[in-house]
């Protein structure tokens, strides 16, 4: 008996090995939401073996005028640009972003493709399906399955307002097929400023939510993820934005988004 307690004190002590930020830290960055928008037009260099009928689409070279601000160097060759006008931050919103760049070495970690969706005690956020940086997908963003004005759009519509089929990213290549539409899946996107911003975000409509009594423990918005840990999936090949995982987790770190903007 002594040597369970023992056991299972030190399992504490060193913490659940799927609580982990396995994609990076998420944190609040309303207050320096501009800085986050994305850029109109940017190009990305997709580098993963693509299987969906169509392939990656038209590519050019960083002669392009978007692709030059995108900081390729001269000569670069098979780049994809990125048309996705992303929606500034809505009235009431709270701009969360999780940081990719503070990703760590290991298996306990996303070295990939991922599959992610916020959690939260409290359910009654909504997401405009449409208010996140471009290098992260829902199936609103879909245009093969969700071709706009289809009799699915607003049926799909609704259900990305509550993450029905979470989002998929990648933290460590870049996917994007023409088939699909405009949106990829990356590790950085191209804001504004012409800054490669490494992470993604999520607008959150806070201000059509109710706060739960309880305090910042009972609204909290952290996520989980499924995600390849670079140890059992042999590639990030995609099909339709669908790749390997072999891990999952809980983040440890989260957001009250009733808390002041600082």
């Amino acid at each position: 008996m002594k040597w369970a307690v023992a056991l299972l004190a030190a399992h504490a002590a060193a913490g659940s090995p799927f609580q982990v930020d396995s994609i990076g830290p998420i944190k609040d960055v309303t207050a320096h939401w501009r800085s986050y928008q994305p850029a109109n037009v940017f190009c990305v260099k997709p580098d993963v073996t693509e299987y969906t009928p169509g392939g990656t689409g038209p590519t050019v070279s960083s002669a392009n005028p978007a692709c030059r601000r995108s900081g390729f160097r001269r000569r670069t060759r098979g780049l994809v640009v990125i048309r996705v006008r992303t929606p500034t931050l809505c009235p009431g919103c709270r701009r969360l972003f999780i940081d990719f760049s503070k990703i760590k070495p290991g298996s306990a970690y996303a070295h990939g493709h991922v599959f992610y969706r916020l959690r939260s005690p409290n359910f009654t956020y909504t997401l405009d399906p449409l208010a996140h940086s471009p290098n992260t997908k829902n199936f609103s963003n879909d245009k093969l399955l969700v071709p706009e004005g289809s009799p699915q759009e607003p049926i799909v519509w609704a259900g990305d307002e509550h993450q029905f089929a979470g989002f998929t990213s990648d933290t460590a290549h870049f996917v994007h097929n023409v088939a699909q539409g405009p949106y990829y899946t990356g590790p950085w996107y191209v804001s504004r400023q012409r800054r490669r911003i490494t992470g993604v975000f999520l607008d959150v409509d806070v201000a059509d939510a109710t706060q739960f009594p309880g305090g910042a423990q009972a609204n909290q918005i952290g996520y989980a993820d499924g995600f390849n840990s670079a140890v059992r999936c042999p590639s990030d090949a995609d099909f339709l934005y669908g790749s390997c995982v072999d891990d999952w987790g809980f983040s440890v770190s989260s957001v009250n988004p009733f808390a002041p903007i600082r």
